[in-house]
């Protein structure tokens, strides 16, 4: 079967989901300081826009969007130009990902002036946390004490017409959508450095419990660039 037809298929109950990761050569995402994007090239900085480009959506957690402060936009007026060529609007959609919905209001996020955000959050959440954000995002909740990730991925296909997102982290955004076995491609960029550290993240989070089962993938493309290796992994069955 080919992933195009499974995609369709797919696409039927729920998003298309990528993931899209940087790692160093022994697996980790994060340098010693926590930041996840001061240890790639330039290079790989523009491959992350143009995947970005390339879909509905750009799904994050809230820790990981507080964290690196990302607008998750496309601040390239060349792709944004090819979406609106392809019917897209300029801007994927932004999601993201909180049970609490506890999200500082002066996040960059909230200033870059790119697409709709909207936040899926739990019942824990209170309507009066984020009033400041009022006009910048839309809240819907999906979950009692954890967002129900199968049941977004559903809301997004069939309300926001999200055929396809990326999922930029963090790890355990990552991890919850592995155990469900959501995840349906993997954006993955190795570089040649070496960060050590027992307690660092890797791209499910830190070394702890197996998943209840492996996530095959096969390797659908690779690209050399400089000291680095940008591969693509598709899930098996949708080769």
């Amino acid at each position: 079967m080919s992933w195009e037809r499974a995609e369709m298929q797919e696409a039927q109950v729920r998003s298309w989901v990528a993931a899209n990761f940087a790692v160093t050569a022994d697996g980790k995402v994060s340098t010693a300081a926590g930041t996840s994007s001061q240890f790639t090239s330039p290079a790989d900085k523009a491959r992350l826009l143009r995947i970005r480009a390339e879909h509905d959506a750009v799904m994050i957690a809230r820790g990981t969007l507080e964290k690196d402060r990302m607008v998750l936009g496309v601040r390239d007026e060349a792709l944004r130009a090819s979406r609106v060529r392809r019917g897209l609007p300029e801007e994927p959609l932004r999601v993201i990902i909180s049970g609490s919905g506890r999200i500082p209001t002066d996040l960059p996020v909230f200033r870059y002036p790119g697409g709709p955000i909207v936040l899926y959050t739990t019942r824990r959440f209170s309507s009066r946390e984020p009033a400041a954000l009022e006009g910048n995002l839309t809240v819907q909740v999906m979950g009692e004490q954890e967002v129900d990730l199968s049941e977004t991925l559903h809301h997004l296909r069939t309300v926001y017409r999200v055929r396809k997102l990326v999922c930029e982290g963090g790890p355990t955004l990552i991890r919850a959508l592995a155990e469900l076995d959501l995840i349906d491609e993997i954006f993955l960029t190795v570089a040649a450095k070496l960060f050590g550290g027992s307690l660092a993240l890797t791209m499910t989070g830190l070394p702890g419990k197996f998943l209840p089962a492996s996530r095959r993938f096969r390797l659908s493309d690779v690209k050399k660039g400089d000291n680095e290796i940008y591969l693509t992994y598709r899930k098996e069955a949708c080769i």
